[in-house]
């Protein structure tokens, strides 16, 4: 088994400065942010601050690594938001080998497969993080719960080998993980979480101290996610009735202060990932024929406060 001696993160924000505070810890300045253009220009010294401590980050431009030749990451973290993936497909490829292990924390359920179709010979091991509550303002990451990543199985022997390197590289950091024996189901799961707590926020503004304690916006919430247990149901996959409650816990231990990501990208203006989510759930609630009215609605509202700030 091949030990991870290098990781390329892609994407600067909360979950990618979550990840590399944690990865620095083992691997040093081969933890590194990979970006190119004014992306790079606009954070190559590296500088941030997480928890109130001031940390500094080596980053490499694409045009770096492609003519020094330097040897490609072990692993590849992309932590970019659903709307950028086929704009990071070029810084992909220039850090990309045989030996590369890929991991997304991006949101939704279909990163992977458009990883596996660009890159078929990485290592593509499914991904769900899940359970923190970090905040990232300008060059200032909070958090209060750093959450875990949940990493699946697959079915090829390359993907598994992979994960078991993966595995070990997560011990060695203490990063906390697991390995479901269903990771669709995972995947699934925390796409029902986004659909619901996501799009709930951003429609209402509510921190998650307002899921704590509002029944209404409780609601609103799971009426939503179970708009996605149905759809899930009908294609196959294992969502449970009973996955809504067993989700309050971890949604009581993000701190009530704190905001989701989505709710932040309207805060900030910025586009969100609505189509990832109710947008998706909607096409495929049309290919099964399932009524999604909830999802239809939140939609749309997100969707007019998009185009009124664009």
């Amino acid at each position: 088994m091949n030990e991870i001696k290098s990781a390329a993160i892609i994407g600067a924000g909360a979950l990618g400065l979550l990840y590399a505070e944690m990865m620095k810890t083992k691997l040093g300045s081969n933890c590194y942010f990979l970006t190119d253009g004014e992306r790079y220009q606009h954070i190559k010294n590296g500088k941030f601050t997480i928890n109130g401590k001031n940390e500094d980050f080596h980053v490499e431009s694409r045009e770096n690594l492609l003519t020094r030749g330097a040897r490609k990451p072990d692993l590849i973290l992309i932590a970019v938001k659903n709307h950028h993936l086929e704009d990071i497909v070029p810084l992909i490829t220039s850090a990309v080998s045989e030996k590369t292990i890929i991991l997304s924390v991006l949101n939704g359920i279909s990163s992977e497969n458009f990883l596996a179709q660009h890159f078929p010979q990485a290592r593509i091991i499914p991904t769900v993080a899940v359970g923190m509550d970090a905040v990232k303002v300008d060059r200032k990451l909070d958090y209060t719960v750093s959450g875990k990543l949940l990493i699946g199985h697959s079915d090829t022997k390359k993907n598994n080998d992979g994960l078991a390197e993966i595995s070990a590289f997560f011990e060695s950091c203490g990063m906390v993980y697991e390995t479901p024996d269903d990771i669709e189901r995972s995947l699934w799961w925390k796409w029902m979480i986004n659909i619901g707590v996501n799009q709930v926020s951003a429609v209402t503004g509510a921190s998650y101290g307002v899921f704590h304690t509002d029944r209404n916006t409780q609601l609103l919430m799971e009426s939503a996610m179970q708009e996605t247990i149905n759809v899930a149901k009908a294609a196959g996959v294992d969502l449970r009735d009973d996955d809504i409650e067993n989700w309050y816990p971890i949604l009581r231990s993000l701190g009530p202060d704190n905001k989701t990501s989505m709710l932040q990208d309207i805060e900030a203006r910025r586009k969100t990932e609505v189509e990832a989510f109710s947008g998706r759930l909607i096409e495929l609630a049309e290919e099964y024929s399932v009524d999604v009215p909830v999802n239809l609605t939140l939609f749309r509202i997100i969707k007019t406060k998009e185009f009124l700030y664009s």
